[in-house]
């Protein structure tokens, strides 16, 4: 499902009508078509339908899908908040099909809904830039307390169709139908939660128009199976450098995290302090005892990152380092040395934060973990349109960003995946460190930086609800999802 901006959709409408040859009114027709079968397929023709319309074009899919739904035997009310002299083109053209029955809307008694209504909400679109107030408001404010089943035509009304603010407020639907691609604020929070359940309808073609590189990771993707005749070096070497006096737990699970994802050999390089822990915690791992300083790296670790890191094709590091001034050492070198492909987390991030110049200095290719306050560090600047700063920041030193949260943003700068896949039962420590390895084990078997983020984000997101499944949203922990992640990549391999 490709995702665009507000500019991008107006452009690609134009595109449609004037380079197509696609009359608008046609457009709309289509438009109103996705809804009217989204309702006829899920309810009879005795349904109560309320088509809910304002003064734009919004409004003239509203009277549009109205209109097909009344073809199709439906007692279909109409209301229109505004007035019909406003209504100019195409929806004036489909307005005019009910005449003086259109009932203006001075206050929301008028409009008779309840918990068997539906609702179709028509009433702004994607071009809503102000907060809603006034009656508009008082109407979404009724709609949202009616417990009618509410399907939002294109974006729920009241919805920043870029950011997926709410502009003061907006309709909490059931779900959503929208046009040709699907749009930004559908998908980030807390636009996503008045989304409901998200369907694309197509209206036109698209020509040599180009939409962008953004899309929505629904899942589809797949894992090849393995040959019968593979070995563990057909899989990758797999560095993962972590751990601390009092944070062995992080590194450890980052390492189980990379041996489900399929690494084929992985070693773990720790303080030496901690040898004996890995060694029992993960026997399935190698281990590199690196040089110690209370329990953490030494300034003088470097000789022995070099000998970790001969012949490795993928590193994860950052997972209960510490932040002392040999951690910062390591994770300088680990960036800026070894010409493969590394994702770094947690306090590698915050290490990498106090200099962000040392970016521009790497080798290889690298993914960054994020959570939103990991992100403000690392950039300096309060997160206030997270898409947007997560893809200049991966524009700007050339990595891979993966910004951690209820909707996963993972972007390259150029291109850009939403992942959907997850729960809030996640929001645990540990599940970081889990991505974490999932994510280096991908890299080391020798998948690019942009799919590995989007495959370990997902991954790790369908682990989680399926733990949540199981033990619940309270209960479950990072080691739940943890095993569930054979589960998921099994469904995958085809």
């Amino acid at each position: 499902m490709k995702v665009v901006s507000k500019q991008t959709m107006k452009a690609l409408d134009r595109h449609m009508i004037e380079n197509m040859n696609i009359p608008s009114l046609i457009l709309m027709e289509n438009a109103a078509l996705g809804i009217s079968s989204i309702v006829a397929g899920k309810f009879g023709p005795n349904t109560k339908i309320a088509v809910i319309c304002g003064v734009g074009n919004n409004g003239g899919d509203g009277f549009a899908a109205a209109r097909q739904l009344t073809a199709k035997g439906y007692g279909v009310s109409v209301y229109l908040v505004g007035h019909l002299q406003d209504l100019k083109g195409d929806a004036k053209i489909n307005a005019d099909f009910f005449g003086s029955s259109i009932i203006e809307v001075e206050e929301t008694s008028q409009i008779q809904i309840d918990e068997r209504s539906v609702v179709i909400d028509a009433i702004f679109g994607i071009g809503l830039a102000r907060e809603v107030r006034g009656l508009y408001a008082e109407v979404i404010e009724a709609v949202n307390n009616s417990g009618a089943y509410v399907i939002a035509c294109d974006i729920p009304s009241g919805i920043d169709s870029d950011t997926g603010k709410i502009l003061g407020t907006a309709v909490k639907a059931d779900e959503t139908v929208t046009f040709a691609c699907a749009k930004q604020g559908l998908l980030l929070f807390p636009g996503r939660e008045h989304t409901g359940k998200l369907t694309l309808k197509e209206i036109g073609v698209f020509g040599d128009f180009d939409i962008g590189r953004a899309q929505v990771f629904c899942g589809g993707k797949k894992l090849g199976r393995r040959e019968a005749d593979s070995h563990k070096g057909c899989f990758g070497k797999l560095a993962c450098v972590v751990g601390s006096s009092g944070m062995s737990g992080a590194g450890i699970m980052c390492a189980k995290g990379a041996l489900r994802a399929g690494a084929g050999l992985t070693t773990i390089g720790i303080p030496a302090s901690l040898q004996s822990i890995y060694s029992t915690a993960v026997p399935e791992c190698l281990t590199a005892a690196l040089e110690d300083e209370k329990g953490a790296l030494s300034y003088k670790c470097v000789p022995d990152l070099d000998e970790l890191m001969q012949n490795k094709t993928g590193l994860a590091a950052g997972c209960g380092l510490s932040v002392c001034s040999g951690t910062k050492k390591a994770i300088e070198h680990l960036v800026k040395t070894f010409d493969i492909k590394k994702v770094f987390d947690a306090d590698a991030l915050n290490l990498i934060a106090q200099d962000t110049d040392m970016l521009k200095e790497k080798a290889g290719e690298i993914i960054l973990t994020p959570h939103i306050g990991e992100f403000e560090r690392l950039s300096g600047e309060k997160t206030q349109q997270p898409l947007e700063q997560a893809r200049k920041f991966a524009a700007e030193y050339g990595v891979t960003l993966l910004l951690k949260g209820a909707t996963t943003i993972v972007t390259d700068g150029t291109r850009t995946a939403f992942i959907l896949a997850g729960t809030p039962g996640m929001a645990k420590g540990g599940s970081g460190d889990v991505l974490t390895g999932v994510i280096g084990g991908l890299l080391a078997g020798g998948m690019d930086c942009f799919d590995a983020a989007q495959y370990g984000a997902y991954i790790c997101g369908r682990a989680g609800e399926k733990a949540a499944q199981l033990q619940g949203e309270y209960s479950m922990t990072a080691l739940d999802t943890l095993n569930k992640i054979g589960e998921v990549m099994k469904e995958m391999t085809v």
